[in-house]
């Protein structure tokens, strides 16, 4: 009789997963993407790629859900709403502990809550009560290997290099303190002695108010000689501050964030030396996947790294001008 019960178990066991995939429908599980500044271009191609990934996998119910404006409460009052209505699965654009109590919330109301971008690992190891899983790519990485660029490219030079992040965040912040202490490692490797890195300045997201920050930090550092921008327009707003006081297009070794559509035309016009890509279109992509697999009853890892490229004009492939251009007209078409 024992061996029975175990039989009959086992095949349960296996017949459940089966049952489920084939009683699934997408269209009974609404999905959301709760974000601010909901029209930057930066999140723009967040979105696409949530939307894109929605489309494919059969999900009628997929929406944009925030603010315009910046106030994270504002997002935080969608996600519950959004719980409050059935909601099924969210992506969640938050990057600091801010968010954790409105995650056990709706968690706790039975939506899945996923969190790309962002780590949100704790120092035990652990993640936030009501997260089912977290992707990102590795800021210290990037921050190695924009300092490796332009410590090549600034060898033998004086003058100083800046700083600037949009917010103080867990991203940024590890972002620049990488760039910093690889920069310092780097003396032995290039000829540094003679340029200064500066502190970390906040630009914000907003590309006048940005640029007329970025124009103050080189009118204070008349001696500036390059600029590591860790937000999605310091493209725009280092080059566009570079241009107002007066440098030619490439006098500056400039790097920022983001293979949006403007910021690759700067790249391709020589006015910044490279950009690097985090997976804006991927991470949101996989987040949509990882929640239909969860709804599916299948298990998704806690945590999955990313790759953020450093595209210049000569690279190839993810570090090239041609891969990023393509997500970034897909973006145009599809918010025209």
């Amino acid at each position: 009789m024992k061996k029975i019960l175990s039989l009959v178990l086992m095949m349960l066991l296996v017949l459940a997963p089966m049952a489920i995939a084939e009683d699934f429908d997408p269209a009974d599980y609404p999905v959301a993407i709760a974000m601010d500044s909901m029209n930057h271009p930066v999140h723009r191609i967040v979105q696409l790629g949530f939307l894109k990934a929605a489309e494919a996998l059969g999900y009628t119910d997929a929406q944009v859900i925030g603010t315009e404006g910046g106030d994270a409460s504002e997002v935080f009052a969608a996600a519950e709403a959004f719980a409050a209505e059935g909601g099924a699965g969210l992506l969640l654009w938050a990057g600091d502990s801010g968010c954790y109590e409105t995650v056990a919330s709706v968690g706790s109301q039975g939506v899945t809550v996923g969190i790309p971008h962002f780590n949100h690992a704790q120092e035990d190891g652990t993640y936030p009560e009501g997260l089912a899983f977290n992707m990102a790519c590795d800021p210290v990485l990037y921050g190695k290997q924009v300092a490796e660029l332009m410590a090549e490219k600034l060898s033998g030079k004086a003058g100083s290099v800046a700083l600037t992040q949009n917010t103080k965040n867990v991203t940024e912040n590890a972002a620049t303190e990488s760039f910093v202490a690889t920069w310092e490692a780097l003396g032995a490797t290039y000829d540094l002695d003679e340029i200064k890195v500066l502190p970390v300045e906040l630009e914000g997201g907003v590309v006048d108010s940005a640029t007329a920050i970025n124009l103050g930090i080189i009118q204070a550092n008349p001696d500036i000689i390059g600029a590591f921008g860790t937000t999605g327009n310091s493209p725009i707003t280092w080059a566009d501050a570079a241009t107002k006081a007066g440098y030619a297009d490439g006098e500056l070794v400039l790097v920022g964030m983001d293979a949006t559509e403007g910021n690759l035309d700067y790249l391709e016009a020589g006015k910044v030396a490279a950009i690097v890509a985090q997976p804006l279109y991927q991470e949101a992509y996989k987040t949509m996947e990882y929640l239909d697999q969860i709804f599916r009853g299948e298990e998704v890892p806690m945590w999955t790294d990313l790759v953020a490229p450093v595209v210049t004009v000569d690279g190839e492939g993810e570090n090239g001008l041609a891969f990023h251009r393509d997500i970034a007209a897909q973006v145009a078409e599809f918010f025209k």
